[in-house]
């Protein structure tokens, strides 16, 4: 009864107050952008419910390190007071891997917060035995519900292609360009995007490989229009290092291909899952189907790779028509503070593809599935924005090979 009277006297006294939220820390981030991502900016009633899902949405951004809420009355007004410390978003790029016959690294610049609203940055040089450059910006919220984000990629590895049964190595190089439109129905929990672009690869036989051949360092070139369509279900809730929840991402794509006039499109579903274990335990799965056109294209559109989705594999191993994949992960904290982490994990890597041309019941041939298992290290500083030294070793359990992959951020 004392309960009840409670909570009629403070819904009482919220209704005849005037009614305030402010924002205690903020460095970068405005508070409108927090007001509209919490679904504030146009009235808010005060409640533990909504105080709470205010809490954890502020967090979801990935932009704080800690954030709390509280309510006081000043003046004969109620004020909900959010306590959000920031972590720093604009970050250097430095990344690298390596593996039997693979090298790679990569650095640049990537900012999560541009001007204070989420705006979205990551621009980096790779050097993987070729040079390659990327920029990708993400405008959220940009009116209303609407967002936009474009892509500008020159992308050049080497890539394995079997031909007449004997592996050749091509030197690759993509341009690509595309734009697309993001409208969001729960602003940073369900939400679609749309749009397209365009796509020029080409093929070189590296002079090592020519043995004699004419000098004809071109070997084939492709031009794409792409449409794009996806879908995305994001319930993850994160608290500093942990996270729970799940996630649904859907990917549609379909490419013209000018030269041979061939469509080919392909259907890509990822799905995360995190629980929270006891004594600091988080288990983290993430499994990814996709199909294509079974058309025997020069490049097919899934791989298994070492960056990607098998660690230890090697870069760019094999290439297919359809995928299945899954990530089993437990990571353990074994140290922290309020600033640092360090995580010990352990994890399992699965993979099988369906070569070109070849039936789906393939995917469950012994020859076309790898499994990969290993361990590795987290050492976490809370204070930076995804600012995880990942370090993995993954050996061969089904598959040949073995290797690190070094990192920032988890590796999903």
């Amino acid at each position: 009864m004392q309960k009840t009277l409670t909570l009629l006297l403070f819904l009482w006294c919220s209704l005849a107050m005037a009614q305030h939220a402010q924002f205690e820390g903020l460095k970068r981030t405005k508070p409108s952008y927090l007001l509209k991502i919490m679904g504030w900016d146009k009235g808010f009633s005060f409640d533990s419910v909504n105080i709470s899902n205010g809490v954890q949405r502020i967090r979801n951004t990935r932009l704080f390190n800690e954030v709390d809420g509280r309510l006081e009355i000043r003046n004969g007004d109620s004020t909900i007071i959010f306590n959000c410390q920031e972590v720093f978003t604009i970050l250097p790029i430095l990344e690298g891997g390596a593996s039997e016959g693979n090298k790679w690294i990569r650095f640049g610049v990537e900012d999560e917060n541009g001007l204070g609203r989420a705006i979205q940055t990551i621009a980096f040089y790779q050097y993987n035995d070729r040079n390659s450059y990327f920029l990708k910006q993400f405008y959220p919220l940009l009116y209303k519900k609407w967002g936009l984000n474009y892509l500008l990629k020159n992308w050049s590895i080497l890539e394995p292609i079997v031909e007449d049964g004997a592996p050749v190595v091509y030197n690759y190089i993509n341009w690509d360009a595309e734009i697309l439109v993001q409208y969001a129905f729960d602003i940073n929990r369900h939400y679609i995007e749309g749009g397209g672009g365009y796509l020029r690869e080409s093929f070189q036989l590296p002079k090592e490989q020519r043995q004699g051949m004419y000098e004809m360092t071109e070997i084939e070139s492709f031009r794409r229009y792409l449409v794009k369509a996806n879908h995305f279900f994001n319930y993850q809730n994160h608290n500093t290092i942990y996270v729970k929840g799940w996630s649904s991402k859907i990917y549609l794509q379909g490419a013209y291909v000018l030269d041979s006039k061939v469509f080919v499109g392909s259907f890509l579903h990822e799905v995360k899952y995190f629980k929270m274990l006891p004594q600091k335990g988080n288990l983290a799965l993430r499994s990814r189907v996709g199909i294509s056109s079974n058309v025997n294209i020069f490049l097919a559109p899934f791989v298994l790779d070492n960056y990607y989705n098998m660690r230890g594999i090697g870069n760019r191993i094999e290439r297919g028509t359809a995928s299945v994949t899954f990530n089993a992960e437990y990571r353990q904290t074994i140290w922290e503070n309020r600033s640092f982490a360090i995580q010990a994990v352990g994890f399992t890597d699965f993979g099988s593809l369906r070569p070109s041309g070849e039936s789906l019941p393939s995917l469950t041939s012994k020859r076309n599935i790898r499994v990969f298992s290993g361990l590795g290290s987290r050492f976490i500083y809370k204070k930076v924005y995804e600012c995880d030294l990942r370090i993995d070793y993954g050996f061969g359990i089904m598959g040949s090979g073995s290797g690190f992959v070094v990192g920032l951020g988890q590796y999903f």
